[in-house]
């Protein structure tokens, strides 16, 4: 078979860069780790993605190279969870967050190092040269486990490097952000991966239909969503800092902040929604209307006829003789109670409660809580009631006052888990809020991604969204996820705007994880051409 010669400048230059981890294993693992870094909000340069990825597809680049690539990349992409330790009440709690954040930033390149040794050792196994095309599937999977268990830290999935580019972050209407992912790296393939032809041209050609067509066809006009009437939101952000949330100032004085943000005069049946544990004190979710810090929310809600959603730190009482969830608190007079990160829907009829389920690992739950008994004593104090918070049972939307409109919620952390939001969402005209206190890691990267991020759910999802965040940024989104109104962080205020609840309308809110399947497949399905009609793997301009 006749090698192509590689005869244009472009083609010399990317043969070299694929080859860098064979000369300068050391120098690939430190270009890549730093553009897949710098592929990330708050830089956000997802085009970087092209010319790291072939570096890691190198099967040459040994495995402490390709884990000091996926450190670096961790460490750009999350060093702000080393930032808790600065504002740390004191030395113990600031050592034990210290420890949380490097652990994190430490482990999460090991799970990363999964996929490419599945992926090499399936290709030894096979006899076959390790193909980028046969990895993508291999990665799709893990991205999406990597979601659905109780040690999730999904922070740099791939798709979330397109939330500040709408055009192409719509392709999440279509996919989802795994889905996404999964796009992104056929497309990094199609350029620099063995395929049934050779010529660059040609690749480059076929990577740009590749990338374009998808967010030209998740633009095409929709019939129009179905909508309810449009309501009036607010958004609450009293910018009260974290640390000293919940040891330096009193409780009252919080909740009349608080109050002096409710809008005057709310025109009846509007959504106000307040940020993540608003409420500095737990509260019962069971009788919420006796709770002497709730009377003054629950006055307002009367007199005005309107819904206001806050975050509580919640509690759950058990008798004596009940039965004791693995995260609940014994009482020496028998009994227990569970503590939960929730949002309270007060209505002037009613109320509904939301708890979190997506905890962070450790911070908020430890992992496998109800099997490995002994972490029980493995907690770090963020605040209040973290360490072993409950999980509830079931999820749905809560309905609002007086028509019933549905609204899901989600909790911080949640706010990036579109699958689990996708599946609360009824296919009827709803709303999306969210709630956060992104204060613990001042200003870093860490609040803009967490308020990115979720634009690019909101996108994906198909519904309009209001977002509380403690000390910003909070804002008014579209169903595209434009915000109408935004408060930048570290100021105190509220915005409003009027949205008209939305029946989502995007592919991925019907299909859920369909498209990332036939992505899989796809990519599968190449490799396996690539094995029967092989060509050079060299480049070419004819």
């Amino acid at each position: 078979m006749r090698t192509m010669r590689l005869t244009h400048p472009a083609a010399k230059w990317f043969s070299w860069w694929r080859d860098l981890p064979t000369t300068s294993p050391r120098k690939a693992a430190l270009l890549s780790g730093t553009l897949l870094g710098l592929a990330f909000p708050p830089v956000s340069l997802p085009w970087l993605l092209w010319v790291a990825w072939p570096l890691l597809w190198n099967s040459r680049l040994r495995y402490r190279h390709l884990y000091g690539a996926l450190l670096l990349w961790n460490l750009i992409g999350c060093y702000w969870l080393l930032l808790t330790t600065l504002s740390a009440p004191d030395l113990q709690e600031g050592l034990l967050s210290l420890i949380a954040g490097a652990a994190a930033i430490l482990t999460n390149p090991l799970l990363m190092l999964l996929p490419f040794w599945a992926w090499r050792t399936l290709s030894q196994r096979l006899g076959q040269p390790p193909s980028p095309w046969l990895f993508i599937p291999l990665w799709s999977l893990f991205e999406y486990l990597h979601f659905r268990w109780e040690l999730t830290w999904s922070w740099l999935t791939i798709g979330f490097a397109w939330s500040e580019w709408p055009f192409w972050g719509a392709i999440g209407r279509l996919l989802g952000p795994t889905g996404l992912s999964t796009w992104t790296l056929i497309g990094i393939a199609l350029v620099s991966a063995d395929f049934p032809f050779s010529a660059l041209r040609s690749r480059l050609v076929t990577a740009l239909v590749w990338i374009v067509a998808p967010a030209m066809l998740a633009h095409l006009r929709t019939p129009p969503p179905i909508a309810a009437p449009a309501r009036t939101v607010w958004s609450l952000q009293p910018n009260v800092d974290p640390y000293a949330k919940f040891s330096e100032l009193p409780p009252d004085s919080q909740v009349k902040r608080l109050e002096r943000l409710l809008p005057p005069n709310p025109p009846a049946g509007s959504l106000i929604v307040g940020p993540e544990t608003a409420i500095p004190l737990p509260v019962s979710l069971d009788h919420p209307r006796q709770e002497p810090l709730l009377r003054s929310f629950w006055r307002y809600v009367d007199s005005h006829r309107v819904n206001l959603l806050l975050g509580v730190t919640g509690y759950r009482y058990f008798p004596p003789g009940s039965r004791l969830p693995a995260s609940a608190r014994a009482m020496p007079e028998g009994g227990g109670y569970e503590l939960y990160n929730a949002a309270l829907l007060l209505r002037p009829d009613t109320f509904f409660v939301h708890s979190k389920a997506r905890l962070v690992p450790f911070v908020e739950r430890a992992p496998y809580l109800e099997l490995f008994t002994f972490l029980h004593s493995w907690q770090i104090d963020l605040g209040g009631a973290f360490g072993h918070l409950g999980k509830p049972d079931t999820q749905y939307a809560l309905p609002l006052y007086p028509d019933e409109v549905p609204v899901a919620v989600a909790v911080c952390y949640e706010s990036i888990f579109a699958h689990d939001l996708r599946r609360r969402l009824p296919s009827k005209p709803a709303l999306l809020a969210i709630l956060t206190n992104d204060g613990w890691w001042k200003k870093s990267s860490g609040y803009w991604q967490h308020y990115s991020y979720g634009r690019l759910v909101v996108q994906a999802l198909g519904v309009p969204a209001v977002r509380s965040a403690n000390t910003g940024v909070s804002a008014c989104l579209t169903a595209d996820g434009h915000p109408l109104t935004a408060l930048p962080y570290d100021t105190s205020g509220r915005i409003t705007a009027t949205l008209a609840p939305q029946t989502p309308t995007a592919l991925y809110h019907r299909w859920g994880e369909g498209g990332l399947l036939l992505l899989g497949i796809f990519a599968l399905a190449v490799w396996t051409l690539s094995l029967r009609y092989p060509r050079s793997s060299r480049l070419s301009t004819a």
